[in-house]
């Protein structure tokens, strides 16, 4: 199964907001005091001026709790301070006190959600390429806000996904569920589903090395059916059917699923994860001749597609191995055919996988299996001592 990974979040275009217009008039001292400060921030950005509104607001909601104008303005202070989750509690709790400032939070809600979004955009990039866990945390929550300040808005554009991401970034696999549920209920995308179909099948593949066979089935069926409900959703999706096939696979299920991604293949001949998926279901199932005309046609379109190459070249050794074993000894009247020829054709497979992969072990092993049955005895024993140079 393939590691979830985020590859790219969408930057939203945000209208610069400023909060200049006050208005000071019939206010509490803090939070007269509180928007005199903030003022002076956005004029200068002085932060010692932010901390000291943030100081004055904070004052007035502790002083006063049901102070819908103190948990207003301070929302716009937690705003400044890119402090998102803050922001989204204090508005919210502002608005379940009601009064004017409810209209004034629509006016700025939009421009808020979408620096939220860029805010953790910008964060999980970071996050990726530092691999750094606070800065995950700080894109959740960030992604979090921005999800509950504007939901259908967040999820039109993925954010429910990216919050999931970024929850996983911090091993949160479990926290990560919901959103992903919550990003197909509100506006079903490829990414979601193949996300959460991902996390079901880790889910129960972990059941099934606790021995929990029953429970792990059930949580296997469940990945299968959502992930067969995103390639009707999505048919043109070549990674969803990728999805699905590893799903089948991991459920010992490929058998079921040969001719759902065959007759996919067929329908798209110029796509290589289809290729690629219809190959490999060929090859779980033994049919190794068909296996390799799909991997053929995977190379086809992307010559140096690691995957490919590997089962390609394991379709035409077990191919040639099975018409060894198969031929004389099962079929004494039948002349020998020839399976050496067939082995053969996996050789320069092999070639372009070690030249791409020179230092993984496991390519070596499967080129000295493969040298060794068409023959080349030298090449076989060359590949074996560099398989084992490279596990030490």
């Amino acid at each position: 199964m393939k590691r979830i990974t985020l590859t790219r979040v969408a930057m939203l275009a945000v209208a610069l907001i400023s909060v200049a217009t006050m208005g000071f008039q019939c206010s509490s001292p803090n939070i007269t005091s509180g928007k005199l400060y903030l003022q002076q921030y956005q004029q200068s950005k002085n932060q010692e001026k932010l901390d000291k509104a943030l100081e004055s607001f904070s004052k007035e909601t502790q002083e006063k709790p049901n102070s819908a104008e103190g948990w207003y303005w301070l929302g716009h202070v937690y705003a400044e301070k890119k402090q998102y989750k803050n922001l989204q509690e204090s508005w919210a709790k502002a608005q379940s006190l009601g009064g004017k400032v409810t209209e004034d939070i629509n006016q700025y809600r939009i421009a808020y959600w979408g620096q939220a979004f860029n805010h953790g955009a910008n964060t999980m990039k970071k996050a990726q390429l530092k691999k750094d866990k606070t800065l995950y945390g700080e894109a959740a929550e960030a992604f979090e806000a921005a999800t509950k300040l504007q939901p259908d808005s967040s999820a039109r554009y993925n954010a429910y996904v990216y919050l999931a991401y970024a929850l996983m970034g911090v091993d949160r696999t479990d926290d990560a569920l919901a959103p992903l549920q919550e990003q197909i209920k509100r506006n079903p995308t490829a990414e979601a589903y193949s996300a959460y179909g991902q996390l079901l099948t880790i889910e129960a593949g972990n059941l099934k090395k606790a021995g929990k066979e029953d429970e792990s089935n059930k949580k296997y069926s469940e990945a299968i059916d959502l992930l067969n409900r995103a390639t009707t959703d999505f048919p043109e999706n070549g990674e969803l059917n990728n999805d699905l096939l590893n799903t089948y696979i991991a459920a010992n299920r490929v058998t079921e699923a040969v001719s759902k991604f065959t007759s996919y293949a067929d329908r798209n001949t110029d796509d290589l994860t289809a290729q690629y998926a219809a190959g490999t279901a060929l090859l779980q199932v033994s049919k190794f001749e068909d296996a390799a005309k799909y991997l053929e046609r995977a190379i086809g379109i992307e010559p140096e597609n690691t995957s490919a190459l590997y089962n390609l070249s394991v379709a035409y050794l077990r191919w040639g191995i099975s018409v060894r074993d198969n031929s004389e000894n099962n079929n004494p009247d039948k002349p020998q055919a020839d399976y050496k020829s067939i082995v053969n054709k996996a050789v320069p497979y092999i070639q372009t996988l070690l030249k791409l992969q020179a230092d993984n072990a496991t390519n070596w092993d499967l080129a000295g299996k493969i040298f060794a049955t068409a023959g080349m005895t030298k090449e076989a024993g060359d590949a074996y001592k560099k398989a084992d140079e490279l596990r030490k």
